[in-house]
């Protein structure tokens, strides 16, 4: 009996071990203690303060630290958002590649696309005076300084407008109209500016458009949205800066950070300026700005740090605007804890981790007062994993990927549906967009930054009558799906999908690269770019046609490649002399009259063609997408072969003539076409350039001579289908939109000519 003490002792401390764990562990529907926080926290109906913690929902499932999507499966997701239409469009994309925007843009489409706001929108604003305040509605003469503001009278000139490509240097806000004011649409509501449209990070490339009448403000286009940016925001940069401002998936992860701190401001010591000036760049970074690193051996640095070495700290470039408007770059010592090498790993657990840092934070409509709204929210924190999201719910809910429809259970299967979904699964209705955390005592809870929502109080005579409240919560908060929208119907009746973020096995990759196993592979010298392969929608005749906008490789005309596939040299001379056993892999290309370069201008008209041939039926393998593809013409020709029923590349003449001598396409001399490869498809290659020269001939456009010249190309040479390179002109040829598309239109009705007449 002395020994039943102890025992019992031990007993009771591995019971109360037991019920610790379990508590440390909560099941679905576990009760919540109750505390006295409450006197000193503000929540939302049915929260509880211990659910203020992302490590109360995380331990509620097992699955948190499973990746869901590796880098490449998000690199595909950003891919085939940009052929999703904005719900109701057949015009707008839910978000776009920057870099396959053309590189002008005509009056009419440049002022269409900011006249998007009118004297029709019933916006108010408040007046003061000396018997105070008062708000009215905006007028017609308002509208018209708004007009005047957007420099919208050069417009009227009905010609091409240069884009031009820049960055944002810090963390801005995207504005409907330009003008810094506050409006509403709403004459009893003035928390929200309705002006705001989005909120832009740092290092962000963006393509301005326009500019306002005073200067002050740039037009420009984001992947997501555009709008109206103050210029002082906005620095113009090279094509090689605007393009290393894309693809992190597929970037060296060690060639960047991502921000993962809500807000994090430099301290003085840890920014610094390499041309002794003082540090010029914004010092306030926020959730998932990209920044690039810099090596700590650089010399450049060996005295800079002289006085404090910042251990345990990331070095990286700080984007600045330099005085003549360009961008420059300044230095950080970001501490490690605010940011992530790399993307982060896609996990539930990481995103809810991100999502608790900016809970309570205030609602930022459109991104106003450097705050977010619901989907700016959502897109900020998975942008630290590598997706691009587009700007608003609607289009957010339209996204690819796996997708969980709402649209038709009931009540009871949505919310059955909810209590199998991971924490941190994306979901929401048109017009609010939130994540999910869990389920506790049979109720669903939610996360998002929420501007307002209402709930049901019996009328004041005692009827059964109820009335909507509209509480304006503006925070970033935790609520749960029974919360009434303005309606009266509540969010779970309006859930319409849940957007899963995972593979759905729809992720095709539209691109063809280089295959090395290849006939004649082997002689290309840059080739790590890819083409791209577009489908026809409808009436597809199973037919493709690579469509190869000449120039454009950055580096191209540094190397050389064989002429021929057997190394004999040139039968003619052109780019490379005749007898030249190399040639130039891919020629920078000339400038035109008007000062347009070549690449710029054939890209343009490419894209006119590829977008003609899709209608048609034929399907397009796009050889360059951008201002730049790392492919040389051999690696352009050998895709072509490969991928393609016939091959097309746009150039121009550089002839020194002195007016516009008209369009031809390189035939093949008699000594080529011996060649093996050659002799096989020369007869159907000399077919398609007479058929494309008689359709130019037939629009009007003026033809050089009899419309071919004999020309040894190493397309030509190492081709195994039907090629043409059909040069539209030369410098002084007409390159404006109106020119281009009849060009485009001729080439297609060549094409179908081509095919047609077999």
């Amino acid at each position: 009996m002395k020994n039943s003490l102890p025992v019992c002792i031990l007993f009771l401390v591995a019971c109360s071990l037991f019920f610790y764990g379990c508590a440390s562990s909560p099941s679905e529907n576990a009760p919540l203690t109750e505390t006295d926080d409450t006197e000193i926290v503000r929540l939302a109906p049915d929260v509880r303060p211990e659910m203020l913690s992302a490590g109360f929902w995380l331990s509620r499932s097992k699955k948190t630290q499973k990746v869901k999507m590796t880098l490449s499966e998000i690199a595909a997701f950003n891919r085939a958002n940009e052929k999703i239409l904005f719900p109701g469009s057949d015009t707008y994309y839910i978000s776009c590649d920057l870099r396959k925007s053309d590189s002008v843009m005509t009056s009419s489409e440049i002022k269409q696309d900011m006249a998007k706001y009118s004297e029709k929108n019933p916006w108010y604003k408040k007046i003061t005076s000396k018997k105070g305040e008062k708000t009215v509605p905006l007028t017609k003469k308002d509208w018209k300084k708004f007009n005047e503001s957007m420099n919208v009278a050069p417009l009227s000139a009905k010609k091409d407008f240069p884009v031009r490509k820049a960055v944002c240097v810090r963390r801005s806000n995207i504005r409907l109209l330009p003008n810094e004011d506050f409006y509403s649409d709403d004459e009893n509501y003035w928390y929200d500016d309705i002006l705001s449209n989005s909120g832009i990070l740092m290092n962000e490339p963006v393509l301005v458009l326009w500019e306002s009448r005073d200067k002050s403000y740039f037009y420009v286009k984001t992947s997501f949205c555009a709008g109206w940016v103050p210029s002082s925001d906005i620095a113009f940069c090279s094509d090689e800066e605007f393009e290393r401002r894309f693809d992190y998936p597929e970037k060296n992860q060690k060639s960047f950070v991502v921000i993962t701190e809500d807000r994090y401001t430099l301290h003085d010591d840890y920014a610094v300026s390499l041309d002794k000036k003082n540090f010029s760049s914004s010092k306030d970074l926020f959730l998932g700005t990209f920044l690039f690193t810099a090596d700590w051996n650089d010399e450049r640095f060996s005295d800079i740090f002289s006085e404090r070495e910042p251990f345990s700290s990331y070095l990286v470039e700080i984007p600045c605007k330099n005085e003549d408007g360009t961008l420059g770059e300044n230095y950080a010592a970001i501490p490690a804890g605010v940011c992530s090498p790399g993307l982060l790993p896609y996990t539930s657990e990481n995103v809810l981790n991100l999502a608790f840092k900016m809970l309570g934070n205030r609602y930022g409509w459109g991104g106003m007062a450097l705050m977010r709204d619901c989907s700016e929210y959502l897109k900020d924190i998975f942008r630290c994993f590598g997706f691009n999201f587009p700007r608003n719910s609607r289009a957010q809910l339209s996204m690819a990927g796996k997708t969980l429809d709402f649209n038709k259970k009931s009540l009871d299967s949505k919310k059955a549906a909810l209590s199998s979904l991971e924490p941190g699964t994306f979901l929401g209705f048109p017009g609010h967009v939130f994540m999910y955390l869990g389920t506790v005592n049979g109720k669903n809870y939610v996360l998002s930054a929420l501007g307002s929502y209402y709930k049901k109080e019996k009328s004041a005579d005692s009827s059964e009558e109820y009335t909507l409240t509209k509480i304006n919560a503006n925070s970033v908060s935790i609520n749960t799906v029974d919360e009434l929208r303005k309606t009266g119907i509540s969010w779970a009746e309006n859930l319409t999908n849940a957007k899963l973020l995972e593979n759905d096995g729809k992720f095709a990759d539209d691109r063809i690269g280089l295959n090395l196993k290849w006939k004649f592979s082997d002689f290309s010298k840059i080739n790590s770019g890819k083409a791209v392969l577009y489908k026809a929608a409808s009436n597809r005749k199973n037919i493709t046609v690579a469509v190869n906008a000449g120039h454009g490789t950055r580096g191209g005309d540094k190397e050389k490649t064989f002429s021929h596939p057997d190394k004999t040299p040139k039968v003619t001379g052109g780019t490379n002399a005749k007898g030249a056993v190399e040639s130039i892999a891919v020629s920078v290309g000339m400038t035109f009259s008007d000062g347009k370069k070549e690449a710029d201008v054939t890209l343009r008209c490419a894209r006119f063609l590829k977008n003609r041939l899709l209608k048609k039926g034929y399907d397009v393998l796009m050889i360059r997408e951008t201002s730049d593809v790392q492919l040389d013409n051999v690696a352009r020709t050998v895709i072509s072969n490969n991928s393609a029923d016939i091959h097309i590349a746009v150039h121009f003449d550089q002839d020194g003539q002195k007016e516009d001598k008209g369009c031809f396409y390189c035939s093949i001399p008699e000594e080529l076409k011996i060649l093996p490869t050659v002799k096989n498809h020369w007869k159907e290659s000399e077919r398609l350039g007479g058929c494309l020269i008689t359709s130019l001939e037939k629009a009007g456009l003026k033809i050089f001579k009899n419309g071919k010249f004999e020309t040894d190309l190493t397309q030509t040479s190492f081709s195994t289908i039907p090629t043409v390179d059909i040069e539209l002109g030369n410098q002084h040829t007409d390159t404006s939109t109106e020119g281009l598309k009849s060009r485009a239109d001729a080439l297609c009705e060549g094409i179908e000519k081509y095919f047609t007449q077999q």
